[in-house]
């Protein structure tokens, strides 16, 4: 890992669950996700997601990709632009 992809996951990381935040429920600690579509994970983006809608029952690791976005109504590509956009916020 680079330095600079460390700085971003630390970064993404410190968003908090970009779902809570979607559900608005701040300040939740997060772990990341990696987006993986077929390549490696070291080049997949990541989205940061607190431990259950990681891991668990109702997580994206325990619905699978598909389940998760009709579960909770949107997909890991709109959460990956949604914290895209925060990150930006930041940044400007």
């Amino acid at each position: 890992m680079t330095k600079e992809q460390k700085k971003h996951y630390d970064r993404t990381a410190r968003l908090g669950c970009v779902l809570c935040i979607y559900k608005g429920v701040l300040d939740t600690p997060a772990e990341l996700h990696h987006i993986r579509k077929g390549g490696k994970r070291i080049n997949a983006p990541v989205i940061p997601l607190c431990p259950e809608h990681h891991r668990g029952a109702t997580g994206v690791h325990g619905l699978g990709s598909r389940g998760f976005t009709k579960y909770h109504g949107i997909s890991e590509d709109l959460l990956l632009e949604c914290a895209t956009h925060l990150l930006e916020g930041i940044d400007g």
